[in-house]
Parts: structure tokens; C-alpha cells; sequence
């Protein structure tokens, strides 16, 4: 069975028999590690073009090292980029103003 992955939520739905998953959002290498410590079945990972472009290098290694394949697939829900995701800022708020909408900034 295959399963679709839209965001880091879905990770909880997963299972150990899963062996083909499709990621329509940009994994993290945590992302990764917690997809390959609950899929001990897994054999192919299916992403769009762009979201493998800007997959950290380290997640697309402990894959390789599992021995699961990297499937490119146009037909892949494209990620939104990190950039545009809900926690972002409007362009004319500063980090203040950003803080008192709602909005928390986390900057390390």
C-alpha cells in the first residue's frame, strides 16, 4: 500500500508495514529518521523534483544508507517552499509587531 505524506502530522498515521510512501511536503532530517524508524519495511520514497532540490543532503543519505530508493516523480504534490508556510510574516511587519499578532518568531 501506498501512502501520501502531506506534512509532518502524517508521520503519526504510519506503520511498520509501509513500504512505499509518497512526500508532498519538505521532510526534515528528523522527518526522515522518525519515517525510518517506524517503516522498517521500506523500499521507495516518491518526491517531486523541487522538493529533492531543497532535501537536506543528510536526510537523502540515511535513505540511501536504508537501502530505500528516491523515486522523482513530477506527479508528486509540489511542497510549498519554507519560506511561504503559515508562519511567516507579512513584508511590511517587523519582528515586534509579528509578535503581537499572533505570530511567534523563534530565531536561534
Amino acid at each position: 500500500m501506498t501512502r501520501t505524506l502531506n506534512s509532518e502530522f502524517d508521520l503519526m498515521r504510519l506503520a511498520p508495514c509501509d513500504e512505499e510512501l509518497i512526500i508532498a511536503f519538505m521532510p526534515s532530517n528528523r522527518d526522515i529518521y522518525r519515517i525510518l524508524q517506524t517503516c522498517h519495511k521500506l523500499k521507495t520514497v516518491r518526491i517531486h523534483p523541487d522538493t529533492l532540490k531543497e532535501m537536506p543532503c543528510v536526510g537523502q543519505t540515511l535513505l540511501y544508507m536504508q537501502k530505500v530508493e528516491i523515486s522523482v516523480d513530477d506527479g508528486v504534490p509540489k511542497s510549498p517552499s519554507r519560506g511561504s508556510g503559515y508562519t511567516s510574516q507579512k513584508k511590511d511587519e517587523t519582528p515586534a509587531e509579528a509578535h503581537h499578532s499572533g505570530v511567534m518568531i523563534i530565531a536561534r
